[in-house]
């Protein structure tokens, strides 16, 4: 199903400066995606060892902790990470003091929110031991500031190979010392320590590298108010959109309970792992999307970016619908055989998704982030309306149909801008193709299943979608100068 990205080598371009701009891209975005793909697989180890030990309702009170948490890391500035890579792309000779004004600034938002977010829970009548466990979980929202904007001087710099190397060792102590704890019978609280180590450890690692990136220690002349008037939205934007991205989880343990939380936990964790792909592909691109000249071919590479990114989803949709059933009784085992039907739901959402993360960054490159604070308003509306009205009578498969309902709401708003920024509506090339294919497929596995093993026909399926779209999808991604990239 991989799409095979061959790049044009400009012939005018100077010799000593030509460059394989796919080639550059694709070696940028493996190592994006891999360091992603190593986080997101220790990550998903860790969760399913914890879902198996703890059992559905103190896995589900997990979930909601680490939830709170991470909705406190992306309003404190998550996205600082992805301003930092942008403007020391630009100006590589402001690395130090951006990095060490940004992780300052998030350092104090992150103690502010932390004082608001642990008293609120008790407010909702959370016990005393679960206040105490999320104020020990929210230790690890410091040392994690730091090494995200550590990462962020590396993106910057095209060092995607060492934040590969970090994340696995994250991933390796998270991953380890997480199941020491829990053999050991610590429960909750060993998994919170494990946490902690982990996200110690990378910052250790990061910081150091990051300060050699950045030699330069001039001084920083602009003032305080500047730098939150310039990444004032990447705080408020993440309020907005976790309101509807992460609210899911908090309703329905105050609404339905924790074990509906521990249901809905690993099929939701599932579905934000599959960001990987996109997460790769553009993360790479952003350093120099921001300092693109957006010429004739960008409208060239905006179709073909989005038609890999829609075969990729395609393929993930069939192999949840076909595989779930059986990959949740094997890994987590009866108590948890909802969470299939979950993640089916939640696969179609993919789509959208995938769309929305490539027109976002586009977005972004061309400092228009501010347009997310609109987009993402009305889709706390959206989600946060639906959730309120659908939960108490469907529980998780409410959350699960919301998620895309919102994922395309997002979407429309997302193509309105675009053709505003842009002069046309992006849109992924040979899509009608692709998905006549998916559909054929589907129909022949539900028919032959009848009378054959479902595994080993949902299998096969799986395998004949991967070579169509292999050989169905194979592009040409032009390349421009050095300064030209995909406008996505």
């Amino acid at each position: 199903m991989n799409a095979i990205l061959e790049a044009k080598i400009v012939e005018n371009r100077p010799t000593g400066t030509r460059r394989n701009f796919g080639a550059k891209v694709l070696s940028g975005a493996a190592s994006l995606s891999a360091s992603q793909v190593v986080r997101r697989v220790f990550r998903t180890f860790f969760l399913l060892l914890a879902a198996r030990l703890l059992g559905p309702e103190v896995f589900g009170l997990y979930v909601l902790l680490l939830t709170v948490t991470e909705i406190v890391a992306l309003v404190s500035g998550a996205g600082f990470g992805d301003y930092l890579t942008r403007e020391v792309a630009k100006a590589p000779e402001r690395a130090y003091r951006l990095l060490s004004r940004i992780t300052r600034l998030r350092l104090v938002y992150l103690l502010i929110l932390a004082a608001i977010v642990i008293p609120t829970l008790g407010l909702l009548k959370y016990s005393p031991s679960v206040l105490v466990n999320a104020a020990l979980l929210s230790l690890t929202l410091l040392p994690r500031a730091v090494a995200e904007s550590s990462q962020g001087i590396m993106r910057a710099m095209h060092r995607f190979g060492t934040v590969f190397w970090i994340e696995l060792l994250q991933g390796a102590v998270l991953l380890g010392t997480g199941a020491l704890f829990l053999f050991e019978g610590r429960g909750l609280r060993g998994i919170i320590w494990a946490e902690i180590s982990s996200v110690l450890l990378g910052a250790a690692v990061a910081l150091p590298i990051a300060l050699r990136l950045s030699p330069d220690r001039g001084r920083d002349e602009s003032g305080w108010r500047q730098q939150i008037r310039e990444t004032f939205a990447f705080n408020l934007y993440p309020l907005i959109a976790n309101a509807y991205d992460r609210v899911d989880v908090v309703l329905l343990s105050k609404l339905v309970g924790n074990t509906a939380v521990g249901i809905y936990g690993l099929p939701y964790r599932a579905f934000t792992a599959l960001s990987i792909v996109p997460y790769g592909i553009m993360g790479a691109l952003l350093p120099s999307l921001a300092k693109s000249t957006w010429n004739q071919d960008e409208r060239e590479r905006c179709g073909i970016t989005m038609q890999l990114l829609y075969a990729v989803a395609l393929f993930l949709i069939l192999g949840a619908m076909l595989m779930a059933n059986v990959a949740v009784r094997f890994l987590l085992g009866p108590g948890y055989q909802a969470s299939a039907t979950v993640l089916k739901i939640l696969a179609w959402a993919t789509v959208p998704a995938f769309l929305n993360f490539t027109l976002n960054t586009m977005l972004l490159a061309k400092n228009q982030e501010r347009v997310f604070l609109r987009t993402a308003s009305v889709c706390t509306v959206v989600n946060i309306s639906a959730n309120l009205l659908l939960i108490p009578r469907y529980s998780y498969i409410a959350a699960a149909a919301v998620t895309i309902l919102t994922e395309l709401v997002l979407l429309g708003q997302n193509l309105a801008l675009a053709r505003k920024c842009l002069g046309y509506v992006p849109l992924p090339k040979r899509a009608l193709r692709n998905s006549l294919a998916f559909a054929a497929i589907f129909i022949v596995v539900h028919e032959g299943s009848r009378f054959l093993p479902a595994l080993a026909v949902a299998a096969a399926a799986l395998a004949i979608f991967a070579v169509y779209l292999y050989a169905a999808n194979r592009i040409l991604w032009p390349a421009g100068r050095e300064n030209t990239v995909c406008a996505t």
